[in-house]
């Protein structure tokens, strides 16, 4: 087809033409419109992968174990002893501890993991030790897991000798073990909280506010102990 062809067709059908690329330019602006809504959704999304909004505690999902287990590693052996210091239960299930602890011993480190849920005896309930546990032996020690690289210090070795020796515990721990965890779910409302934090070298702290998140951060900077990670812990839907 000639151009002049071409021309007298577009002369012809001026009105089809002119709709046409109106309809295109609409389509096109609409799309870009979308897509910028699209991005600035997901921006603004809370992600639960460890990401963190800016000067936020960050946020994971109930169950990753990998980001804890991950930031402990990336101690290299600097701090040995890690406190789990938490509001709460609903923010510190015993699931987090003992989870992270079995993918430590996995990845070869000799680790023991000390429980501070005085309550439930949680850890020992655990690892079905609650039967091993010998109410005639005033010597506590640690036990035995399924891991190979992992021995826990069941809340019940404290509550069978009434004493809170955390800290001295904690610190000959460190001389044996390469790596050392302190389950302390009900640490902010605990009396000897201060103990507890001062027995270990750096933290990870759970909470589901910013009041919780503010007294843990505080009580770590008065104990020095070095906080690692501020985790905010979803609520759970009833």
């Amino acid at each position: 087809m000639s151009p002049g062809r071409i021309v007298e067709l577009l002369i012809r059908h001026w009105v089809l033409v002119t709709v046409s690329c109106a309809v295109v330019i609409v389509v096109l602006i609409l799309g870009l419109l979308l897509w910028t809504i699209r991005s600035k959704k997901t921006a603004a999304k809370p992600k639960a992968d460890g990401s963190r909004d800016k000067d936020g505690p960050e946020r994971i999902g109930g169950v990753d174990y990998t980001l804890i287990t991950e930031k402990i590693l990336q101690l290299g052996g600097k701090s040995k002893s890690v406190l789990f210091a938490a509001a709460g239960l609903n923010c510190l299930p015993i699931t987090i501890p003992v989870n992270v602890a079995i993918q430590l011993a996995k990845h070869q480190k000799q680790c023991l993991l000390i429980d501070l849920d005085l309550k439930r005896d949680a850890v020992a309930k655990a690892f079905n030790l609650v039967d091993k546990l010998d109410p005639k032996d005033l010597r506590p020690k640690p036990y035995k897991t399924p891991f190979e690289n992992l021995l826990v210090w069941p809340a019940h070795n404290f509550t069978k000798t009434k004493q809170m020796n955390i800290k001295p515990l904690a610190e000959a721990a460190a001389k044996k073990f390469d790596l050392v965890l302190i389950n302390a779910p009900y640490l902010d409302g605990s009396p000897d909280r201060m103990q507890i934090a001062s027995a270990a070298q750096c933290s990870i702290i759970l909470t589901q506010n910013t009041t919780q998140a503010t007294r843990l951060t505080e009580l770590m900077k008065t104990t020095q102990c070095k906080l690692i990670s501020n985790i905010q812990v979803a609520a759970e839907k009833s």
